[in-house]
């Protein structure tokens, strides 16, 4: 339905994805749903979550955070994610998001908008936003691990684009898709502490 209104990657709902899942499985006599209390979805789909795709923090990423934060820097996040993502960092580091350091007003969560990487929509929102405080694409590193993701779609608004490539299960080159044979990131990196390496405040 989004892709027929122009949208080009749009992002599910996770929410009324098992909504959908268990009421047909219910129909197919698959599973018998109570009736009450009603089925906490939410924890369905974190639970499924955490038991798919376990997560863990990188090494070094407090330090790297704390450093950041430490030189003033403005810390954003664009991310294909749902309406658990954002827990992981109290979950995994302790603290929410902002308090490591991740202005409010730049985060943007694709299940928030209905729109995903490597669509250029949640890029534009983070240059109009960071526009709105004159900081120009130029002056914005993107860190990311997918080239066609996170590196393709930052370098077309004209971020700076560095790949991290220090998490083997993580770290999507996309040798096979044309759409990133001539994408190089300007910088590859495989520690958070090369970060520091790469800004100059």
């Amino acid at each position: 339905q989004s892709r027929k209104q122009g949208i080009e990657y749009p992002e599910v709902d996770i929410i009324e994805v098992w909504r959908s899942v268990l009421a047909e499985l219910a129909r197919c006599g698959v599973v018998e749903l109570p009736k009450c209390p009603k089925t906490d979805l939410r924890r369905l789909s974190l639970e499924y979550e955490a038991r798919t795709n376990p997560v863990w923090p990188m090494p070094g990423v407090k330090e790297c955070l704390a450093d950041l934060r430490q030189k003033g820097l403005l810390l954003g996040i664009i991310s294909n994610a749902q309406f658990y993502t954002p827990e992981l960092f109290p979950a995994l580091l302790g603290a929410g998001p902002e308090t490591c350091g991740f202005d409010p007003q730049l985060q943007f969560y694709s299940y928030q908008h209905g729109r995903a990487k490597p669509g250029l929509a949640l890029f534009g929102m983070a240059a109009e936003t960071l526009l709105g405080r004159g900081i120009e694409p130029p002056r914005v590193l993107y860190v990311g691990n997918d080239m066609l993701n996170d590196i393709l779609p930052a370098g077309t608004l004209g971020f700076r684009t560095a790949l991290f490539a220090g998490d083997a299960r993580s770290l999507r080159l996309r040798k096979e898709d044309p759409r990133v044979a001539e994408i190089t990131p300007e910088r590859v990196l495989t520690q958070l502490s090369q970060l520091q390496e790469c800004i100059i405040v």
